[in-house]
């Protein structure tokens, strides 16, 4: 019984000594035992084919380009591409006319390959390493690049760069001891990828109690014991991106009241006085004077001095209207040329000073979609030539919607003056359907989404100074748009009496004449006054009304009332 029980006795502890061994030798808490000592070639670790090539790491992943960058004659180029949609979208290629345009909120830089000068604000300046086209794509040097971005770039003697964005909080690792072995599997056996030193810092990309995964300066990957390092983030740094500067804007008190005055041809400037009239709290004009003429930026004008010293003698600014054409063809042809957006923009500088401006109001309709960045660029480029000049930039938005995604509204609200947003157009002229031209809800709306990019102090609700008649028969549905006193007498002829509708803010009214149903949902004085009430709401900037001359004599209280 008793050689038994020995019998069992050595029987559990074998069993128990075998438990412990597998444990250790699965566990990875097991002491460093069987440790590798082999190295991996660090040149191998990331083979591309093309000797000239760097692989890149952004914020820690290895990326995957069509284009990589290249490392010729000891300088490092960064794909275009690659630069636009990761660092930096400022920078904008011509690859028709080989030009490099770079944009800050002050400043135009424009530069062509493989030339050491470039333009700033048209003035030359020195460029120590020039813009490549290699293999049929533009390259820039990495020091252009590092000047107007926010990332940390090292470049590496394994063919590496490891590119990071210094804005963000960053959680990295300080090495403990001397001569530690970064390993290429979390596993004391695996090789040696690298061998870091006491005080060495790298970046931290996941962990666990035993094994911390890393990355180190040269792009190097690998895996280090949790015990050999510390833990810490370093903090992310400002910005160093140029912002807009409110202090140097122009300020109103009560904020913006404009109203657009179009104007057809040059005689029709004669009549400003007459529009002016019965018109009062306005402090903004803008004449609808300058357009797309011809595909090489040639443009429409139809502007007059006198009418600017008359608008200055009644205390108006005049910010003139610059469009279009509302031609998506012609725009196309315009704004994606960098010559021909120069060309527009000298004209507008002449302009401007020859007719004693105060500000350029710019309207671009129907852009196409695939032109949308066309646009933008051209903003981009015209808004510190013009603020250079002291002039106010304001741009007309369409309210957002998946159709005007293109405009960039986000973009164009950093760097121009104000945003006017076109709340009206509810339904349009061809519209499928009879309504509104600006119900509450509608212009609430667009109010609501436009602020999600565009700061409140930035932001200028549209008003409609004009209705839509709609006509329903059996030959289908058309519409008219008349002013506001017109509307009413032409409705109130009729002997209808308009319900108010709270939804809509504003009465409706209906009548038929034949087989002619016709409708309006009424812009007045009292539709004036709802809308204001989004203006009073969100706290906006001001009011733009389309346009002068189709106004009821009222509206210019109930604005001035509630723009105060």
């Amino acid at each position: 019984m008793l050689k038994f029980l020995r019998f069992i006795g050595v029987l559990l502890l074998t069993i128990l000594i075998i438990f412990v061994a597998a444990k250790y030798v699965t566990n990875d808490d097991a002491p460093y035992i069987e440790e590798s000592a082999e190295h991996i070639d660090k040149t191998e670790v990331y083979p591309l084919a093309d000797e000239d090539s760097l692989a890149l790491i952004l914020n820690g992943e290895l990326m995957n380009l069509e284009h990589y960058p290249k490392l010729i004659d000891g300088s490092v180029y960064l794909p275009y591409k690659f630069v636009r949609d990761y660092f930096n979208d400022d920078f904008y290629w011509d690859a028709v006319e080989g030009v490099l345009t770079l944009t800050t909120v002050n400043q135009v830089m424009r530069m062509r390959t493989d030339e050491l000068t470039y333009y700033v604000n048209d003035e030359p300046a020195d460029l120590e390493i020039p813009v490549k086209i290699l293999a049929g794509e533009a390259y820039l040097p990495l020091s252009l690049v590092q000047k107007f971005s926010d990332f940390d770039f090292k470049v590496s003697g394994i063919k590496t760069i490891v590119i990071e964005d210094l804005t963000k909080e960053r959680p990295v690792v300080v090495v403990k001891r001397k001569a530690v072995p970064l390993r290429f599997l979390r596993d004391d056996s695996s090789p040696i990828v690298d061998t870091v030193e006491s005080e060495e810092v790298l970046k931290y990309m996941s962990g666990d109690r035993v094994w911390t995964k890393v990355l180190t300066d040269e792009g190097l990957v690998g895996y280090i014991r949790t015990a050999d390092v510390e833990l810490t983030k370093l903090a992310g740094e400002p910005s160093k991106k140029e912002v807009y500067d409110y202090d140097r804007r122009m300020s109103f008190d009560g904020g913006v009241n404009l109203a657009w005055h179009q104007i057809g041809h040059v005689d029709a400037n004669a009549y400003l006085k007459e529009v002016l009239k019965n018109v009062h709290s306005l402090n903004v004009i803008s004449p609808t004077w300058f357009s797309f003429k011809e595909a090489d930026g040639s443009l429409a004008n139809v502007a007059d001095l006198d009418y600017v010293r008359e608008a200055h003698a009644h205390g108006l600014q005049v910010w003139a209207l610059f469009s279009n054409s509302f031609d998506p063809g012609l725009s196309h042809a315009v704004l994606s040329s960098t010559s021909a957006r120069q060309k527009v923009i000298k004209q507008l500088l002449s302009f401007a000073s020859i007719y004693e401006l105060d500000g350029i109001n710019v309207d671009f309709e129907m852009v196409a979609k695939e032109d949308g960045r066309h646009f933008v660029q051209f903003m981009k480029e015209l808004t510190p030539y013009l603020k250079k000049a002291g002039l106010v930039v304001s741009v007309d938005m369409y309210i957002p919607s998946e159709w005007t995604a293109h405009y960039g509204r986000k973009e164009l609200g950093e760097i121009v003056d104000y945003v006017m947003v076109m709340t009206y157009d509810e339904h349009w002229s061809t519209s499928p359907k009879a309504g509104s031209v600006a119900s509450l809800g509608f212009v609430d709306k667009g109010i609501k989404d436009t602020l999600k990019d565009v700061p409140k102090e930035k932001v200028v609700l549209g008003l409609p100074f004009y209705n839509r008649v709609w006509e329903e028969s059996k030959a289908g549905l058309s519409s008219k748009a008349y002013g506001m006193d017109y509307t009413f007498k032409l409705f109130n002829e009729q002997g209808v009496k308009f319900e108010w509708l709270d939804k809509e803010g504003q009465f409706y009214g209906q009548y038929r004449k034949g087989d002619v149903l016709y409708r309006v949902w009424l812009e007045d004085v009292n539709s004036i006054k709802e809308k204001m009430s989004v203006y009073d709401k969100y706290d906006l900037a001001g009011v733009a009304s389309w346009k002068l001359g189709l106004e009821n004599d009222g509206v210019w209280d109930t604005i001035a009332e509630n723009l105060n």
